[in-house]
């Protein structure tokens, strides 16, 4: 969902992609998260599951985590990218920064964190945009 707000809202050149650290590899997104989106106008029909590799982390300017213990994971799976793995609620009230995993439980779990993605990549976007900006 993160994924699909943050492509929908960024400006030209600015490259956007998404992986698991426990990702279904292959698999579509889940259903609640398909429908959410739908009713947003954007389309989830097209995406699969990959996994986080520390290739990917390597190719990347910026990688946002729901939880401080994605943090953690990704910077243990690839040591060099500390300093560029932040939570996607960074900018939100420290109550808030966290966005809990909604798979397997339910609409309303998806609801709830669709509703604090959304805020969070409305933080992130004018940053991300302004830095593309002064390449």
């Amino acid at each position: 969902m993160a994924e699909a707000l943050l492509r929908s809202g960024a400006g030209p050149g600015v490259e956007v992609g998404s992986a698991g650290l426990s990702a279904l590899e292959g698999l579509p997104a889940d259903g609640d998260a398909q429908r959410l989106m739908a009713e947003r106008g954007l389309d989830l029909s097209a995406h699969r599951g990959r996994q986080f590799t520390p290739a990917l982390a390597m190719a990347a300017d910026l990688i946002l985590v729901m939880d401080e213990r994605q943090k953690r994971d990704c910077e243990k799976k690839a040591p060099r990218v500390r300093g560029r793995v932040f939570l996607l609620g960074h900018w939100q009230p420290p109550e808030s920064r966290e966005i809990p995993d909604p798979y397997r439980r339910g609409p309303e779990a998806f609801r709830r964190a669709l509703d604090q993605i959304q805020l969070s990549v409305g933080d992130w976007l004018p940053r991300v945009n302004a830095e593309q900006r002064s390449l």
